[in-house]
């Protein structure tokens, strides 16, 4: 594809938020620049010159052709990004920034943006500044469609990032639409549905876009991603109640997968067979295994708080009352350490679960008035439904019925009011 140096230089002034008078200053008029970047008139080589020493980029003798090797080599990058290989990653974006340097081709040079995008997502795991987004964002309308699939799938990771889960499935939802004129299809976007639909608690959305990468992963037998959709299936049947499901899938992972299993995922499967046993009252059983998962995580340097929060319930079933207090303790301390609201709610309601002291009015202005709320803002749609539910059982025994009533009705209309907001 013949790039036109006019469309370059108009996309490097907004890069840089020139104003056309900024870059014309010195060199040409307002107008004739404006002529420039429409193409409507081609300028001198000094012209030229001049406004890529501004622009900081070469604009003479410029290489206008699109070079297949370094497309390839772009999307070589991109796919060592998805692979979270981290030499490989690094080694290939200087490799490819140093070919940009000499081809400027305007699409390979929008590629190259958005892939490095990903890369700073995965390297950083931090969303993009405002000034990037901006810089994507004003090139969508000119691009390829690559581009702009690349766009609306990095985009939605950056989202994910900033933990606005509406926002990222409606980008996923574009790329999706994008990647339908695409000659190939891309696991990874199914996979990261998967986990956005799994982080707003919609377990069968979740587990339909897991079964696509699963089908995808399995076709180029990538297995650490293999792993990772059964592990996210696995979870979905978890939280879905179907813990006999569940159990199977995370046997299957620990017997079948051992030598692509990390230890991080290793203590993620103890811990949700802990979970299982928990809700299967089998709680020795839950405890074996959650005190595994915590010491493969503590090795690991990883966040505990869940673990022990698990701990200190299965604990507490036992009637094991200075365990249960232990461990709540420990919990308490690393979620106010971390400033985790979700569990520091959670080991609040344990707590006086535990000392028998959810009646008090105390307890019932905490859960009525910041509890409940902080769950729905931090989009813990299954706690805020729970602590729905537990408050709508507190103002029962109460007699107070028509409080309990709208409670009840609150929580069980609280998966179709998410579903609505999201589509």
């Amino acid at each position: 594809m013949r790039v036109l140096k006019g469309q370059l230089i108009k996309q490097h002034r907004k890069f840089k938020n020139m104003t056309l008078e900024e870059l014309a200053d010195g060199i040409c008029s307002v107008s004739y620049l404006s002529k420039i970047e429409h193409n409507t008139m081609i300028a001198s080589d000094e012209i030229y010159r001049l406004l890529g020493k501004r622009l900081n980029i070469r604009l003479e003798n410029l290489n206008e052709e699109f070079d297949e090797e370094i497309y390839k080599e772009i999307l070589n990058w991109h796919e060592a990004i998805q692979l979270k290989d981290f030499p490989l990653m690094d080694e290939l974006q200087e490799k490819c920034r140093l070919h940009l340097h000499k081809n400027q081709n305007i699409d390979l040079s929008n590629l190259y943006k958005v892939v490095h995008s990903r890369y700073q997502l995965t390297k950083t795991h931090k969303p993009l500044s405002k000034k990037i987004t901006k810089e994507l964002g004003d090139v969508l309308s000119q691009s390829s469609n690559e581009f702009r699939f690349l766009y609306y799938k990095t985009i939605g990771i950056h989202h994910f990032l900033s933990l606005e889960y509406k926002k990222t499935i409606h980008h996923f939802q574009c790329a999706e639409k994008m990647m339908e004129k695409l000659p190939h299809h891309d696991s990874e976007l199914y996979y990261h549905f998967s986990l956005t639909y799994t982080r707003l608690r919609m377990y069968v959305e979740s587990n339909y876009y897991a079964n696509l990468a699963l089908e995808e992963y399995q076709k180029s037998l990538t297995y650490s991603k293999i792993t990772d959709c059964y592990m996210m299936l696995a979870i979905n049947y978890n939280f879905l109640g179907v813990h006999d499901v569940a159990e199977r899938l995370f046997h299957k992972l620990l017997k079948g997968s051992k030598e692509h299993l990390s230890v991080i995922d290793e203590g993620r499967i103890y811990h949700n067979l802990g979970y299982i046993y928990n809700n299967q009252k089998e709680y020795d059983l839950a405890v074996d295994h959650l005190l595994f998962a915590l010491k493969l995580k503590e090795r690991e340097k990883l966040s505990i708080v869940s673990t022990l929060y698990l701990l200190a319930e299965t604990y507490h079933h036992l009637e094991d009352k200075q365990a249960s207090r232990d461990y709540l303790s420990k919990g308490e301390e690393v979620a106010n350490q971390h400033k985790d609201v979700k569990y520091q709610h959670k080991f609040y309601v344990l707590k006086h679960k535990m000392n028998q002291t959810m009646n008090d009015d105390t307890f019932i202005e905490m859960l009525e008035k910041t509890i409940i709320p902080d769950a729905l803002s931090l989009n813990e749609y299954n706690d805020h439904k729970n602590y729905l539910e537990l408050l709508a059982e507190l103002y029962y025994e109460r007699r107070m019925y028509k409080k309990c009533s709208m409670l009840f009705i609150e929580a069980s209309r609280y998966k179709s009011t998410q579903i609505k907001e999201i589509l």
